[in-house]
């Protein structure tokens, strides 16, 4: 056996990412940032899609329908690692057929952190570099830009349609 020595620091292993598959494990932001870049190659992928769909609507709708699936089913795996981080397991992800346990999954998806070490899904995902913190912020600023635009635009639609009854309305 070899001896003890205080000096060294244990050497912590981590799981291997894999955005293709089920297995392991990945961090709230690691989250973000790969949904956000999934999310951009899928609607750069959308004008191919869209010039299929002017040469034939056969070729379009199947181009379509392969994006969506292949859109979904990453989405699915991303977000199974997510819950594996969370020492949950990926059956959870049926709650999405549900409107509101949508919202409230992926918020707890989002907000809570980690086990924190190794879990029944297997030893902690490596430490987030610097693209990833960069793409997390800027997913994070952009979601809450587009909230605070929605909600506006929202809010115009409904004065204009005030505005609009108020001057319509003739005694």
């Amino acid at each position: 056996m070899p001896p003890l020595s205080l000096n060294k620091t244990p050497h912590e292993t981590y799981a291997p990412l894999d955005p293709l598959g089920f297995s392991g494990r990945i961090g709230r932001m690691r989250l973000l940032a790969w949904s956000m870049v999934l999310t951009l190659i899928t609607w750069v992928a959308v004008l191919p899609v869209a010039l299929a769909l002017k040469v034939s609507y056969t070729l379009g709708f199947t181009c379509a329908l392969a994006l969506i699936l292949a859109y979904l089913i990453t989405l699915v795996r991303i977000s199974a690692q997510r819950l594996h981080d969370l020492n949950w397991s990926a059956w959870l992800l049926l709650l999405h057929l549900v409107p509101v346990a949508t919202f409230i999954l992926s918020t707890i998806m989002v907000l809570t952190p980690g086990t924190p070490g190794p879990n029944q899904y297997g030893p902690p995902p490596p430490p987030n570099s610097t693209a990833v913190k960069v793409l997390a912020w800027i997913s994070i600023i952009l979601s809450v830009v587009l909230f605070v635009v929605g909600i506006l635009l929202f809010a115009l639609g409904i004065a204009s349609s005030f505005i609009d009854a108020a001057t319509s309305n003739s005694l």
